[in-house]
């Protein structure tokens, strides 16, 4: 296999960054660019072999766009200014440099399937039916007094927003202060491409589109269908969602924004397709001509149940419908869903919240495909799910009138990374102001600076996991093979190239025979990573140990071994 054709992100861990509450720099409570500055050396100092550095290879930013922040960024006024509480363009350029120096890529977050509504493009949009860029969103009358047709907010309620000055209604997917631009209209695409430019030309690594499969609407305004006999108590899920996201014509969308990261050298394109695509929709966005998205996001995967046969599937799935030569992507969480410590908690596999963090984060670096940890993952972080109301920062999140149930609000998803035991954590370095969000009250037992001190933490699993892929050309490119063909309690599947073997093996449950489906020879191993529940059982050996496979895996081992 030529490796030497791979791009950076077929063997790169990319890292996502909430930066409103990753590191606050300037200690007025509030995350930004000069906290993620000085934290650069915990995410990768350049020096692949230290005890104290991840090791990832890109990190992407949520948006730092200004923005008057109803939705935490993605409600964007201004795309080519950065927003002050994050601090300025020339330190963004700082940063930029800065982690380029230590090999660390910079991906920004780029919302673009709608403004804020304070944007500029709006504010004149909205102020007549025949300004410049009247056009420049989805405007519609209404019908009787109603909104012009039944399409619905994902965030709770009506996708129209009536609008006096137009006397008109504007089309929303999200919250009604972040109106759909009107990608038909040519001007609306050249505006954007020139800020996607703007961002190229200053050097960043790469985009991760938000919502970029819901670009484009049907030119008709059609109803969309309602599903039989649904009654779910969120009225969005009780339609088939035909008119307003996936349609042929966003994949020309993004086709034209391909063209144009590809006028530069080595640049990324990542796409969120919408959370409740189905993967054969999400796939699709790779393109006919593999000309679409690098990598899209899917979140079945991450909606699995902690479960070794649904999870065996979602990837024999992701194997089968990835096309040849494009590279799947996996993540647990993001900013959007719950993290996964806090999803597998209810389950008769749920016993050990230590032990699913090492074994979810074994999967995720040894599968094929590039891996994106959220900030906190690699030290076990949770959702703090008893923010106070009077507290919280997700305002985008609307009420449904027809049920009256409120979305689930993603601010416990979302506090300041727990960096050590000092006052909040460390997230401002020492200083004790109000953070943007409560900081979770376990921090005095996880946090970073107690992890680096244990050997045996989730940090350096992570940490040893991730120089473990890196150095290995199976995990890095290798076909995968499943071992078990319907896993119950445990995985096992091997990784393998021309030159290397990798297997992987994880018990989800307590001692039992591990017994394979698929003969292999069971002698000449070598421990690349191992770990047992590390609170009560040791390791089985060091790293670089020589073992035959054994006939037993202890209570929720977990084994990465190398054919010798």
């Amino acid at each position: 296999m030529n490796c030497g054709r791979k791009k950076w992100w077929d063997r790169g861990v990319i890292y996502q960054i909430y930066p409103l509450t990753f590191a606050d720099g300037n200690g007025d409570g509030v995350g930004d660019l000069r906290g993620i500055i000085e934290r650069l050396d915990y995410l990768n100092n350049g020096n692949p072999n230290s005890p104290t550095s991840l090791g990832v290879d890109a990190i992407w930013l949520s948006p730092i766009n200004k923005s008057p922040m109803v939705d935490n960024g993605y409600d964007v006024s201004d795309y080519r200014e950065i927003c002050p509480m994050f601090g300025t363009l020339e330190e963004f350029d700082e940063l930029l440099e800065k982690a380029h120096q230590r090999g660390i890529k910079i991906i920004l977050d780029l919302v673009l399937n709608h403004t804020s509504d304070r944007h500029d493009w709006f504010l004149e949009s909205r102020s007549s039916r025949e300004n410049p860029k009247a056009d420049w969103y989805l405007w519609q009358e209404g019908y009787k007094d109603n909104p012009p047709n039944n399409w619905l907010s994902y965030f709770g309620g009506s996708g129209w927003t009536f609008c006096e000055e137009r006397n008109q209604y504007y089309f929303h997917t999200f919250n009604p202060n972040q109106p759909d631009l009107n990608w038909r209209n040519r001007e609306v695409r050249e505006a954007v491409f020139d800020l996607v430019r703007f961002w190229l030309d200053r050097g960043v690594d790469g985009f991760r589109l938000d919502a970029s499969s819901a670009y484009s609407k049907d030119r008709y305004f059609r109803d969309n269908p309602r599903k039989f006999a649904s009654s779910d108590k969120n009225a969005y899920n009780n339609y088939h969602h035909l008119y307003e996201k996936n349609l042929p014509e966003n994949h020309e969308i993004v086709r034209e924004i391909r063209q144009i990261i590809d006028e530069y050298d080595d640049r990324l394109l990542i796409g969120e397709t919408f959370i409740d695509n189905r993967l054969y929709e999400s796939v699709a966005f790779y393109g006919v001509n593999h000309d679409e998205l690098h990598l899209p996001f899917t979140f079945e995967f991450a909606f699995s149940p902690w479960y070794p046969g649904h999870l065996q599937g979602e990837i024999e799935r992701k194997e089968l419908l990835t096309p040849e030569g494009a590279q799947p992507v996996y993540f647990w969480d993001n900013h959007d869903i719950p993290r996964h410590l806090s999803r597998w908690v209810d389950c008769s596999l749920c016993v050990d919240s230590m032990a699913i963090a090492m074994a979810a984060a074994t999967l995720l670096l040894t599968v094929r495909g590039t891996p994106v940890l959220y900030y906190g993952q690699e030290i076990g972080m949770v959702d703090y799910d008893d923010i106070p109301l009077e507290l919280s920062r997700d305002q985008a999140i609307a009420p449904n009138p027809e049920s009256g149930e409120v979305p689930e609000r993603r601010d416990g998803a979302r506090t300041p990374m727990q960096w050590d035991d000092s006052p909040q954590a460390g997230f401002s370095f020492g200083k004790n102001p109000q953070p943007w969000l409560p900081v979770h009250p376990n921090y005095k037992e996880v946090n970073v600076a107690a992890q680096l001190k244990d050997e045996r933490s989730l940090w350096h699993f992570y940490r040893r996991l991730i120089a473990v892929r890196r150095n290995s050309e199976a995990l890095l490119w290798g076909r995968v093979q499943t071992l078990i063909h319907y896993p119950h309690e445990h995985l096992a599947y091997l990784r393998e190239t021309d030159g290397e073997t990798v297997l992987v093996a994880i018990n989800f449950s307590f001692k039992k025979p591990l017994t394979l489906d698929v003969p292999i020879d069971r002698t000449g191993w070598e421990i690349l990573v191992s770990a047992r529940d590390n609170r009560t059982e040791p390791f089985r050996e060091e790293t670089g140990t020589a073992i035959d496979l054994p006939e037993t895996l202890e209570a929720f081992e977990v084994l990465v071994l190398r054919k010798v």
